[in-house]
């Protein structure tokens, strides 16, 4: 993202962007191609804008920013109107909050490992399907 690109976010949804945010978004460090990228920490205005349009449904949160989603039933969120980095979960079907990580650098680095199991769940079928038989046709 752009400086231009937080602007806008911030002037569509009338609120100041985290600090610990905006710089993680102008230094984006998680590859364009990324689970990251396309869900846990979108890296793209419209996405960040589309995610909070709703964000008035998280009742007992005083001011929810949702930062990215598991790509199915959660969506994750800091609160604005709290003075911590904390980084929450809201499960769509049970409509309950929980805490996803203690603060910023800890959501980052739980992103981190995320994409490294990916990496390696990747690798594994990789090498299974190289070295599979031609009569396992079933594998």
């Amino acid at each position: 993202m752009k400086e231009s690109d937080i602007r806008k976010i911030e002037s569509a949804l009338d609120v100041p962007l985290p600090e610990f945010y905006r710089v993680t978004m102008l230094t984006y460090p998680f590859p364009a191609d990324s689970f990251a990228n396309e869900f846990l920490l979108p890296n793209d205005p419209k996405t960040i804008l589309e995610y909070n349009q709703h964000s008035g449904e998280y009742p007992g949160i005083g001011k929810p920013f949702v930062i990215g989603s598991d790509g199915g039933e959660e969506m994750y969120y800091v609160d604005l109107a709290a003075d911590s980095s904390q980084v929450f979960t809201f499960d769509i079907e049970t409509g309950k909050h929980t805490p996803k990580a203690a603060d910023w650098t800890m959501y980052l680095s739980q992103i981190e490992a995320d994409l490294k199991e990916i990496k390696g769940d990747e690798t594994v079928e990789q090498e299974r399907k190289a070295n599979k038989k031609c009569w396992e046709f079933w594998k």
